[in-house]
């Protein structure tokens, strides 16, 4: 097998080794042996052995001189045997080769044996085209390696060297010239034109013959009815330069001699007769080539080009009655005749400020402009096409047309381009266009696409309130000077869109069976219509469109006929328009460039911006203003019923199923209690300070620090109301309650957690309601949610802490500004307080120190975990006598009561005064005892008590302080020197 990358390689030619000389040493030493034997045995028997020497020597050249002889025979058996295998690989790489060559540059007989298989119009107009002259040599260039005798297989290097049959190829864009009789160089001729009708694609590239007489036949070439081609091929057949178009470099001319060939022939070529040619002029080949060229009768000419009319015919390339144009741009569709459009669409009148419909003309056909109309022909439309084949530049021409025909008050465009919405962007400054949705942010494409739903709920009020069957009639009764325009929504890449999100196919399943009386279009566009545009869709969609596709079952999908998988690649914007009834019609869709979108936005005058059927995402930012100005608008249009709102405002609601804004609200009273659940800085604390501020002007408002004291205090003190019947209305808020939660103990963490849960069960009924923050909720806090009727999700780290927040997991977004997140299920984006308008969270009271504390009492006794840290602390506030007992020393109790009585601090460790429990429980009724690094076991064995003293919150030096009462309070410790 041809591999372009293989080596060849002479192979050495072997060389014969040195012969061996006469082995005068070997032969003379035998000899010498024998004598010295002699002499000193005197036998004569032993002379013998000396002539054994020569009789081994001229043996051994004997046998030296064969072995050479049978090597050189085996070295010159595998040198020619490379040799020949060196010739196969050559003629292998040679035919492979010349089927290559051929390949790229079909001969006309193998194009007019199969014209089907080699006809593809692949090639573009621009590109070089080679056509074969005939068969030849030509230089192979292949190389041999190594170096060759002179007596090797002879002519290997001249078979490397050329190629024997190959493609005599020329371009005829550069112009090819044939000298030879009439007959001759027209058989020629026609070859060529064969191949480059072949090769090139009618449309782009055009025919003309001078004169056309003995060229008739080419009329039927698709080439022959080619308007305005980019290249045209032109045939000259006069004999001199007369009629040739000026500048044409694309020619193949006849003539009898070389002086009446047309300038401009790059490739000229001598005919002697049907089976001998020469190369005159070449810029690739050597002058004086001989070939023998390709012949081409008039009767295989004549099928041939019957043939490729109706291929081209097929393919689109051509009309059935005429040829279509390669291009076309919509201003020029704008100058065609206008009166032969508003003929093909009764009723219509193209350009006009208010057409009935949405006729506009989008291309242009073998019989004049084409019109499109969603309404007369819809009310939906399908588009098909592969890559490259001009999807975009339809929908872009399609909604640039409508929009040049209707004014924005007629119609709107609602584009969704799952490619990223670069094709689209231009048309974003055309006054019709009222969004543009693009797979780059999923969440808003959602929203976006949510809204559509409400849309049709909107006009279906505004129809019912009218009395109108559908929105002709509606725009008819209409007194407003703001009728209901039409909505087209325009998808790209619909597949991928169902893709992303499925569920949006029975939305668009409804769109399709409601939008022709609510005045709502779709033009659905994608690559693979099969299996994506349902048949409740497709049932729906009336008009059809389909430009190039891949096969044949997406043709059959949208037109109903494979028609569409035949079209040429070669011109992109060339598709199949079917609108119900009669044949596809062959259209060149117009090219729309910014000349044309910049006058079709000047012709927008000063009408009102159209209704949009979706509003923007909420703001980053949401201010009293904002919130002030949705709920006047929603007293206006009596959306929010019931009377006046009641509550604490939290921030602004986003419903796109409603195509609005509403103000979030909070009332205790009504809604319950609050539960807010956000990772850091997602707005909890700003809420809870938020409604803190506002409720308390007309409540009273519990709003600790988030510290294991100031919230157990909270808790208490609510709980306490509660027990005593207080009927006030009390609003507490917790915040950070789980970072609280985990630094408790966990006696305090269970009792807490009960306490809160109480307050949670009980307090509604007595006016008294919580608000509790939290970033997770996990272990025994998941209950809580149980308990609160309202729940605040705000930005979490991720999707699973967002699920168990109790939030629905279609809502996470990671994105969310600060204060962005779902209030009991619907978006919110929280209320900005204006500085100065936050309460500021209320300060700590004065924490007291021991003595403070103990004011009225002239004795201490301390249980310190580290007694020489706390006596260190004391010493430096107290001025009496502080006394350590942890020290061993032996101090009668009757001198320690005596000590107590005049004001002295009495120290040691719990051992030391479980040692000591008479005097403890002597001094115990009239003296405060002070718990310094104690844990709950240190307080409960030396107070006998089974309650839990309050929490002390970490590195504050805060001890705990049992009065003679019974009472446990805290207290401070000063910090030791």
């Amino acid at each position: 097998m041809f591999r372009p990358d293989e080596q060849l390689i002479l192979p050495a030619r072997p060389v014969d080794p040195p012969a061996p000389g006469f082995p005068l040493i070997a032969c003379a030493a035998p000899l010498v042996v024998a004598v010295a034997i002699w002499m000193l045995t005197g036998s004569t028997f032993v002379l013998l052995f000396a002539i054994l020497g020569p009789v081994i020597a001229v043996g051994s050249m004997v046998d030296v001189r064969r072995t050479r002889r049978r090597t050189r025979i085996r070295a010159e058996q595998t040198h020619r045997a490379a040799l020949a295998a060196l010739r196969t690989k050559v003629e292998q790489q040679r035919t492979s080769l010349v089927h290559a060559a051929w390949s790229r540059t079909p001969s006309a007989t193998g194009i007019l044996s199969d014209p089907i298989g080699t006809v593809h119009w692949s090639a573009r107009p621009p590109a070089p085209v080679l056509v074969s002259l005939g068969s030849g040599e030509v230089p192979s260039g292949l190389r041999l390696e190594g170096a060759a005798g002179p007596d090797d297989e002879p002519g290997i290097r001249a078979l490397a060297a050329t190629l024997t049959g190959a493609p005599i190829t020329a371009d005829p864009h550069d112009g090819i010239g044939i000298v030879a009789s009439s007959i001759l160089g027209r058989a020629l001729a026609r070859g060529l034109l064969v191949q480059v009708a072949a090769a090139l694609p009618p449309g782009p590239v055009g025919l003309a013959v001078l004169p056309p007489g003995p060229w008739a036949w080419a009329a039927s070439l698709p080439h022959a009815a080619a308007r305005s081609p980019v290249r045209l091929i032109t045939v000259c057949d006069t004999g001199s330069a007369i009629g040739v178009p000026a500048g044409s470099r694309s020619l193949v001319a006849l003539a009898r001699c070389l002086e009446e060939l047309p300038t401009g022939c790059d490739t000229i070529v001598r005919l002697h007769g049907p089976t001998r040619a020469e190369i005159v002029r070449s810029p690739v080949h050597a002058v004086g080539l001989c070939f023998r060229p390709e012949l081409v009768t008039l009767d295989q000419a004549t099928g041939f080009a019957v043939r490729l009319g109706e291929r081209a015919r097929t393919a689109g390339l051509v009309g059935r009655y005429g040829a279509v144009p390669t291009a076309v741009t919509l201003a020029e569709l704008a100058e065609s005749d206008r009166a032969a459009a508003r003929s093909s669409l009764p009723g219509t009148a193209a350009g006009t400020s208010r057409m009935p419909g949405l006729a506009c003309a989008v291309g242009a056909g073998e019989a004049g402009t084409v019109i499109l109309d969603l309404v007369a022909a819809g009310p939906h439309a399908v588009v098909g096409g592969t890559t490259g084949s001009g999807k975009s530049e339809l929908l872009v021409t399609w909604v640039a047309a409508m929009a040049a025909a209707h004014p924005h008050d007629a119609v709107t465009f609602l584009l969704i381009d799952f490619k990223g919405g670069a094709a689209f962007r231009p048309l974003l400054a055309l006054p019709h266009c009222v969004g543009l949705i693009t797979d780059l942010d999923g969440r808003q494409a959602g929203r976006a696409l949510a809204s559509l739903a409400a849309e049709l709920r909107y006009r279906e009020r505004a129809m019912l309130s009218a009395g109108a069957r559908d929105i002709a009639e509606l725009n008819r009764a209409e007194t407003r000077s703001n009728p209901l325009p039409r909505l087209v929504v325009v998808v790209d890449e619909f597949a991928t869109m169902l893709t992303a999100f499925p569920e949006l196919h029975a939305l668009f399943v409804d769109i399709a069976a409601r939008g022709r009386s609510l005045g709502v279009h779709l033009i659905l566009c994608t690559q693979r219509p099969t299996g994506v545009v349902r048949d409740a869709l497709l049932a729906n969609c009336n008009l059809r469109v389909s430009l190039r596709v891949n096969n044949r079952a997406d043709s059959q999908a949208v037109l109903g006929t494979d028609a569409a998988a035949a079209l040429s690649a070669a011109v992109p914007g060339r598709c199949l328009v079917y609108a119900g009834e009669g044949d596809p019609v062959l259209c060149q869709v117009a090219t729309t460039t910014e000349d044309d979108l910049r006058a079709i936005i000047g012709r927008g005058g000063d009408k009102p911006s159209p209704r949009r059927p979706w509003l923007d995402p909420p703001p980053r930012r949401v201010t009293r203003s904002d919130l002030a100005a949705v709920e006047k608008a929603d007293a206006v249009t009596g959306r929010e019923p019931g009377g006046p709102a009641t509550g604490v405002l939290l921030g602004l609601l986003d419903e796109p199923e409603h195509q609005r804004y509403r103000v979030a609200r909070y009332d205790p009273e009504r809604d319950g209690h609050l539960l807010v659940v956000g990772a850091g800085r997602a707005g909890k604390s700003s809420v809870l300070a938020s409604v803190a501020a506002q409720y308390s002007v007309t409540a009273q408002v519990l709003d600790p620090r988030p510290d294991v004291e100031s919230v157990w205090d909270t808790l208490a003190e609510a709980r306490g109301s509660l027990d005593a019947g207080s009927r006030n209305a009390l609003l507490i808020l917790l915040d950070d309650f789980d970072s609280v939660y985990a630094r408790w103990g966990d006696e305090h963490r269970a009792a807490a957690l009960e306490r809160l849960t109480s307050l949670l069960r009980d307090g509604p009924a007595a006016g008294l309601f919580v608000g509790v923050a939290v970033q997770h909720l996990s272990g025994a806090l998941q209950a809580l949610p149980a308990f609160c009727q309202s729940r605040l999700v705000l930005r979490m780290p991720d999707v699973g802490a967002h699920v168990a927040a109790g939030a629905d997991p279609a809502q996470f977004d990671a994105a969310l500004p600060p204060g962005g997140g779902s209030w009991n299920g619907a978006r919110i984006q929280l209320l900005q307080q204006e500085p100065g308008a936050v309460r500021p969270p209320p300060g700590r009271e004065p924490e007291a120190v021991v003595g403070d504390t103990l004011a009225g009492h002239r004795s201490l006794l301390v249980v310190a975990g580290s007694p020489a840290r706390t006596i260190a602390a004391l010493s430096a506030a107290h001025p009496g006598e502080i006394v350590n007992l942890s020290t061993g020393a032996s101090v009668e109790a009757g001198r320690l009561k005596v000590l107590a009585d005049g004001g002295a601090i009495l120290v040691g460790d719990t051992d030391t005064w479980q040692a000591q429990w008479s005097l403890l429980g002597l001094l115990r009724p009239h003296t405060a005892i002070v718990f310094d690094g104690c844990g709950l076991a240190d307080f409960r064995a030396i107070s006998r008590r089974r309650d839990l003293p309050p929490p002390l919150a970490p590195g504050r030096n805060r001890v705990w302080v049992l009065r003679p009462d019974g009472v446990v309070v805290r207290a401070t410790l000063p910090v030791p020197r």
